[in-house]
């Protein structure tokens, strides 16, 4: 099964991804070898709402091996998808380093370069 961590961090951002994900491109753009012929065909049936796919789509992730790398997976397919998956992938990936105590340090704007040249940083939360 994917980590517990990784499973709650995809969690946390839950209605996002069941009001905004499309299911059928994210699927388009996993690995191939993750998910089934069943699995896809059971996402893809034509009565199921695009909510009932998203849902579908995460537990079919949920209950994969981790070996199979399904988090890992998953986000980099969103951020194949288009920007606004990319935005998911990138809220997703900070939720699951801020909950594994990973400090997430990005540059702030060069406006704010000291005057000795030097770029300072700050810890984004």
């Amino acid at each position: 099964m994917m980590d517990k961590m990784k499973q709650k961090a995809i969690e946390h951002h839950n209605a996002a991804l069941m009001d905004s994900m499309n299911p059928l491109v994210v699927m388009d753009n996993l690995c191939a070898c993750l998910l089934s012929v069943v699995e896809k065909e059971f996402i893809n049936e034509s009565n199921l709402t695009r909510r009932d796919r998203n849902r579908e789509l995460l537990s079919i992730l949920f209950r994969k091996r981790e070996e199979l790398e399904p988090f890992e997976c998953f986000v980099e397919a969103l951020n194949k998808t288009d920007a606004s998956h990319e935005v998911m992938a990138k809220a997703i990936l900070k939720t699951y380093n801020y909950g594994n105590g990973v400090a997430v340090f990005e540059k702030v704007s060069r406006t704010s370069l000291s005057d000795d040249g030097e770029n300072k940083y700050e810890l984004q939360t």
